[in-house]
């Protein structure tokens, strides 16, 4: 019984494998997870097919250096932060141990190295395994703090977030993680933990399968995430993010005594000590008539970009403004902005017949999970119970 799952299992991510395999060349990223499911797959095949045929053992062996590794590297292609040839590293425990298997049975056979690395007096198979095992979870723990790396830098560019936050991903390393768990006492005390890591095995590709593969990052050559890190360096200071801010839009005659100001901002390099006091107070300027005026918060998926190029700065510039002077993240000001746009609306006896969504929709939110978490920060309520409590408290006239 416990093969024919481990099979169905195998078998089951060789399916899902291949074709992200083939499409390696058009998106890395499906490559790197056509690894790690060929990994599970080959893992899960392991066993049932050594115990039918041990002269094959060592064939299905190598994924155990680089699962770990396979897994990490789709994070970083999903998260935006590539791999380039420095990245090759990670792969120096599978080639040595694909040396070693391949020396070993260019000495023995499979059964003689089967032998020998399952003697009782040197019992160097769960040595190995338990080193790989320890490999591939500090992989899975990276993978999770890339993944709320990424989710800080979505909020520094972004003011929507659901449909890039790639939660489905945490919980596939969750899953990985737990399947490390169960690996250790499957192989030294088998039974029901040898069920539990077979059944983790089978779910895991299920996910990636049935939820995973219907993501629209598994298939698209480009995602918002990619885009968003390009501006930022992987391992840039706040010091040393951007060289050079480029030039602001002439100033309108609602500032006609900024002219001094826009020239400082406009030659103004973005030294260790930040933009000067004359830019800073340009910007917010800036901001203060894009608010009164553009209200471009209404558009539900305004990026950093799109505000810069609004008040004619860089997007940089924007986001230290905000960072240092409000003391926020462009996620939580356009939607501080938004949330202020939806009180203002419940203070309307002509929108009492409005729904919370409806009017969450209308100040340029798209979901109702960023409404609610946003409101309730920012006010301390509920959307409902502030409602309740402040909607027919007429505004000041005049």
């Amino acid at each position: 019984m416990l093969a024919g799952i481990d099979v169905s299992a195998g078998l089951l991510g060789l399916f899902l494998a291949l074709p992200l395999l083939a499409m390696t060349r058009s998106r890395p990223a499906n490559g790197w997870l056509g690894l790690f499911i060929l990994s599970i797959s080959l893992l899960s095949l392991a066993f049932p097919v050594y115990a039918r045929f041990p002269q094959l053992f060592g064939l299905f062996d190598w994924p155990l250096a680089g699962v770990g590794a396979f897994f990490y590297c789709y994070v970083r292609s999903l998260t935006g932060l590539g791999n380039a040839r420095r990245q090759r590293w990670h792969f120096l425990p599978l080639a040595l141990l694909v040396c070693a298997l391949a020396y070993g049975r260019s000495r023995l056979s499979g059964i003689d190295l089967l032998r020998l690395l399952l003697d009782g007096s040197r019992p160097l198979f769960n040595m190995l395994l338990l080193g790989f095992q320890m490999l591939a979870g500090a992989y899975a723990l990276a993978a999770l703090y890339r993944l709320r790396q990424y989710r800080q830098r979505l909020r520094v560019h972004y003011s929507s977030i659901d449909r890039r936050e790639l939660h489905w991903l945490s919980w596939l390393s969750l899953s990985f993680i737990t399947l490390l768990i169960l690996w250790f006492p499957a192989n030294l005390v088998g039974g029901y933990w040898q069920l539990l890591l077979i059944l983790g095995r089978l779910v895991t590709l299920y996910f990636v399968g049935w939820f995973g593969l219907r993501q629209t990052a598994v298939f698209t050559s480009r995602i918002g995430a990619g885009e968003a890190d390009k501006s930022v360096p992987e391992n840039a200071t706040g010091a040393d993010k951007v060289p050079v801010a480029p030039p602001v839009e002439p100033a309108s005659p609602a500032e006609p005594s900024s002219s001094g100001a826009a020239d400082a901002l406009a030659s103004h390099k973005y030294a260790r000590s930040g933009m000067t006091n004359a830019a800073s107070a340009l910007i917010g300027r800036r901001l203060e008539r894009w608010v009164a005026d553009a209200r471009g918060y209404l558009n539900p998926d305004i990026r950093l970009t799109d505000l810069a190029e609004c008040i004619g700065t860089s997007p940089q510039l924007v986001s230290q403004y905000l960072n240092d002077v409000l003391g926020l993240s462009f996620f939580d000001y356009i939607n501080g902005l938004r949330v202020a746009a939806i009180q203002e609306m419940m203070r309307d006896r002509a929108n009492d017949t409005r729904t919370l969504l409806e009017l969450a929709f209308a100040a340029g939110f798209s979901s109702k999970s960023t409404f609610n978490a946003s409101f309730k920060k920012i006010s301390g309520l509920a959307p409902s119970s502030w409602r309740s409590q402040h909607a027919r408290t007429s505004a000041p006239i005049g």
